[in-house]
């Protein structure tokens, strides 16, 4: 069985990203798609700071991102697909690339956020970071701009 890891926020890019994931996955022989969203700490600068933002519900975060999925798969307009909800605390490169290599995820989807090159070096973007590091193949989904 091969199967996808799908990096996911809470942005509507990763809305779109997921329906592509849905949409495609068949035609790229992925039998399985785990979503992976990664919560993080407010200040990942300060050595072991492990305070979320205020007002942090991790209940609230886990509803609003499985809603975000079936929204997703609304979207795709395909039949359902097995599909499962991984959240993982830390950065979220590092916890997307390790999922990926830990379960040996043949494909990864994650979605591209059109930074432009000087915000990009200087912040680095999660994208970029994971298409560095990952142990598998990586699809970057950039939804085309809808027109007015």
């Amino acid at each position: 069985m091969k199967k996808a890891l799908v990096a996911i926020d809470l942005s509507e890019i990763s809305r779109k990203t997921a329906a592509f994931a849905f949409k495609h996955a068949k035609d790229l022989g992925v039998n399985q798609l785990d979503f992976i969203h990664v919560l993080e700490f407010r200040d990942q600068m300060v050595p072991r700071m492990k305070e979320y933002a205020k007002g942090f519900d991790e209940k609230k975060i886990k509803e609003d991102i499985l809603e975000l999925i079936k929204e997703a798969l609304e979207d795709s307009q395909t039949a359902s697909l097995a599909h499962n909800l991984i959240i993982k605390t830390g950065s979220p490169y590092q916890e997307i690339v390790r999922k990926a290599e830990e379960d040996k995820y043949e494909l990864i989807f994650i979605g591209h956020r059109g930074m432009s090159d000087i915000e990009e070096f200087l912040l680095g973007s999660v994208a970029a970071k994971v298409v560095r590091h990952a142990p598998c193949d990586v699809l970057v989904h950039r939804p085309k701009k809808e027109k007015p």
